[in-house]
C-alpha cells in the first residue's frame, strides 16, 4: 500500500474519532440522577434483608439533594465513571440530618434509567447508632419547587431521635 493511502486512512480514522468524542463530550449522560426518587431501605444485617423505611429525595443539578419526606435532611452528590463526559453508573451521596449529628453515605449504581441500588450507611456522631442498609432508589418524577432554605443549627428543630431509613419514618 502506498504511504499516501495509509496517511489518508489514518487521517479519516482520527477525524471520525475526534468527531465522535466531541459529540459525546457535550452530551449529558442519560443516567443522570437529577429528579425525585423514592428510596426503600432493606436491613443488611438480617439474612432476609428485612424492609425498613421509605423516603423520597430530590437530586438537584447543582450536586445537592434534600429529603422531601423527612425534615432537615440533605447533602451533596456526585457521579463518577469512565465515560468521556466524566459521568458513569455510580452516584456517591453524603448528607446530614438531626441538626448535623446524623450522617448518611451511599454509593448507588444505576440498573436502568429509573432504578439505582447500592449500600447505604447511616450513623450518629460518637456512634450510638450505626446502620448498614441496602437501598433501592426508584425515579418517581421531577422535583417540585426549590430546595428548602437551610435553618441554622441553633434554630433547627430539636433532634427527636428519628433516623431517615431505620423504619421509624415513612413518606406521607
Amino acid at each position: 500500500m502506498r504511504p499516501s493511502t495509509i496517511f489518508r486512512r489514518r487521517s479519516l480514522v482520527a477525524a471520525a474519532l475526534l468527531l465522535g468524542l466531541a459529540g459525546s463530550a457535550g452530551a449529558q449522560a442519560p443516567n443522570n440522577p437529577v429528579g425525585l426518587w423514592r428510596l426503600q431501605a432493606y436491613n443488611d444485617n438480617t439474612p432476609a434483608m428485612v424492609p425498613m423505611g421509605t423516603q423520597d429525595v430530590c437530586f438537584l443539578a447543582n450536586g445537592t439533594w434534600f429529603g422531601t419526606t423527612f425534615p432537615a435532611w440533605g447533602g451533596r452528590w456526585f457521579q463518577k465513571g469512565n465515560n468521556f463526559a466524566g459521568n458513569g453508573d455510580r452516584v456517591r451521596i453524603s448528607g446530614n440530618y438531626a441538626s448535623g449529628v446524623g450522617n448518611d453515605s451511599a454509593e448507588l449504581d444505576f440498573v436502568n434509567l429509573r432504578l439505582m441500588t447500592g449500600p447505604w450507611t447511616e450513623w450518629r456522631d460518637s456512634f450510638p447508632f450505626l446502620l448498614w442498609a441496602r437501598l433501592t432508589a426508584t425515579r418517581i418524577g421531577v422535583c417540585q419547587g426549590p430546595a428548602p432554605t437551610p435553618v441554622p443549627a441553633a434554630v433547627d428543630a430539636e433532634d427527636d431521635g428519628r433516623n431517615p431509613i431505620d423504619g421509624l419514618a415513612t413518606p406521607q
